[in-house]
């Protein structure tokens, strides 16, 4: 994962409505959450043991399917 992929990413997520956020701490840490800008929830990313959380190439791949 890179600084480039990482914006890369949130400019995807940015135009279609939704924060990408680091997870932080924990079993999912340097994963990313996707946030819904107008009703502030996240994304289930329907990843097993990973049920809201994503690695960049998830989202980007959840972002092109949604």
């Amino acid at each position: 994962m890179t600084n480039a992929q990482e914006k890369h990413v949130t400019r995807i997520a940015a135009s279609k409505g939704y924060l990408l956020e680091k997870v932080g701490k924990g079993p999912h840490h340097g994963r990313f959450a996707l946030v819904n800008k107008k009703e502030g929830n996240r994304a289930h990313s329907g990843i097993p043991d990973a049920e809201f959380s994503f690695t960049l190439q998830e989202a980007e791949d959840w972002l092109a399917k949604h």
